[in-house]
């Protein structure tokens, strides 16, 4: 009763899953009972709530190609623990009627997606990171011409302008929310994100969003500028307002991170690109076969399943992706994938840069994502974790032309950089639900996050979370 009442009580086993050379093992899954568990982030470590078993309730620790360690949870403690890799004996036991080329590997994937695969009519709440911050590479903000400026107003504005390129140019600070959320699917088109819990952890002295970096901009030009007068607005060829009123204008702009449209966007667009059936998958090395070169590497076990271990790479030029896929060979189900940019590859882009002064590219991108089976049925992604670099060039005069007097004040606005993104999802409850569920769903419009200075894990003690990297914890805000 002694021990049984221990576990009823609120803890945390924290701990290092690592190999025989004592090197982290990521993404292998701590899992108490059936259903309940977490993943070792990229360091191996991981950190587990513990409250509501029973002493004797089991814990395992597995991860393809190792050998799964248990123990009961009363043995389960805060420490490292090394999983051992598993002889490949499979070319000796391997004894089945289905003597398969990868071809035929890839064909049996594609035959049962919808079967092994479901996106509509589920609840899924998951615990979600994001970690933000920019790469700047060009920031030059200076006054070109101005009829009514004397010289040293000129001299403070462009000062002002100089600080900000020095911030987006040397500053590396990031960015992190972590927020525990239900995410409602309808079907491949609709879903409603509530939000249960968020946290930001942002110095908002180095913020560089780029909602921050604008606003900046903004408040320099409002500071320089007479809030009195009505201004035309011009950029390039371009006539943006003949009535901007300095003194009567929002000087603020919208914080995407606290929109829900937002998150719920970036979430639902995650999660539907690592559910393998949308109809315009991004991550298209399942499905589009002739697009991609594919390759048997070996074979490995998943506790004691037999899972195919598959290479794949462009073989055409429209093929963006290369990596490893690991397929169950009872149910032809992709089980975990691992995937990039092949080389010179890119993705989403905008380019007017001749024209508006404007580019945008999508580059680098990576991920992994794990699959687990839900009530015996289909799989769900269990664990995504998702990153992009996004290169950015914005080069654009702006002219302010004061509306009563013709007095001109012209500059010059350019930055380059790249925004570097990552995200992860990890699944706490998938909850198969009705129409009418969804619809009694409540989507409020705006996320209230708690500000903190410093990453403290006693905020999430009554959720299972991923452990966060030596970064994150190290993060420190000061006055």
């Amino acid at each position: 009763m002694i021990i049984f009442n221990y576990y009823g009580l609120a803890q945390t086993v924290k701990g290092k899953i690592q190999n025989q050379n004592n090197e982290a093992i990521p993404f292998a899954t701590i899992q108490i009972g059936e259903d309940y568990g977490v993943i070792s982030n990229d360091e191996g470590n991981f950190s587990i709530v513990t409250s509501g078993f029973k002493a004797s309730d089991s814990v395992t620790i597995s991860c393809l190609g190792y050998e799964k360690l248990g123990m009961q949870l009363q043995e389960f403690s805060s420490q490292n623990y090394t999983l051992n890799e598993r002889v490949n004996e499979l070319s000796e036991v391997y004894i089945t009627d289905r003597n398969l080329g990868v071809d035929s590997i890839m064909h049996y994937v594609n035959a049962n997606l919808k079967k092994n695969y479901k996106i509509d009519l589920q609840a899924m709440k998951f615990f979600g990171r994001r970690t933000e911050y920019i790469v700047g590479k060009t920031a030059d903000f200076e006054i070109e011409k101005s009829s009514n400026f004397k010289k040293k107003q000129l001299e403070a504005f462009n000062q002002d302008f100089d600080a900000l390129e020095t911030s987006l140019l040397n500053n590396k600070s990031k960015q992190y929310t972590d927020v525990v959320s239900t995410l409602y699917i309808l079907d491949e088109n609709k879903a409603k994100l509530n939000v249960e819990k968020a946290v930001k952890l942002l110095d908002e002295k180095n913020d560089q969003s780029l909602e921050k970096v604008a606003e900046k901009g903004n408040d320099i030009v409002l500071k320089h500028l007479d809030k009195n007068s009505v201004y035309t607005v011009k950029s390039g060829l371009f006539k943006i307002s003949d009535s901007v009123s300095l003194d009567n204008r929002e000087d603020k702009m919208g914080d995407s991170i606290s929109s829900v449209k937002n998150v719920r966007n970036a979430t639902f667009g995650i999660i539907k690109n690592n559910s393998l059936i949308s109809n315009e998958p991004d991550l298209d090395f399942v499905s589009e076969t002739r697009k991609y070169r594919y390759e048997l590497e070996d074979l490995t076990l998943l506790n004691n399943e037999i899972v195919y271990i598959v290479n794949f790479e462009p073989r055409r030029s429209s093929a963006k992706y290369t990596g490893t896929m690991y397929i169950s060979n009872e149910t032809f189900a992709v089980i975990r994938a691992d995937y990039k940019f092949y080389e010179n590859r890119i993705g989403e882009k905008f380019n007017l840069r001749l024209l508006l002064g404007i580019k945008y590219v999508e580059k680098n991108r990576a991920g992994s994502v794990a699959y687990k089976k839900h009530n015996d049925t289909h799989y769900y992604p269990y664990y995504i974790s998702e990153q992009v670099d996004r290169y950015f060039y914005v080069n654009r005069p702006i002219k302010f032309i004061d509306n009563a007097n013709g007095d001109k004040v012209a500059f010059n606005f350019k930055i380059e950089g790249t925004f570097k993104e990552r995200s992860e999802i990890l699944m706490l409850e998938i909850q198969e639900i009705t129409s009418a569920d969804y619809n009694n769903a409540v989507e409020s419009k705006s996320i209230d996050y708690e500000n903190i200075k410093t990453y403290d894990p006693s905020i999430w003690s009554d959720y299972n979370v991923l452990e966060p990297l030596k970064e994150m914890k190290e993060f420190k805000v000061t006055d």
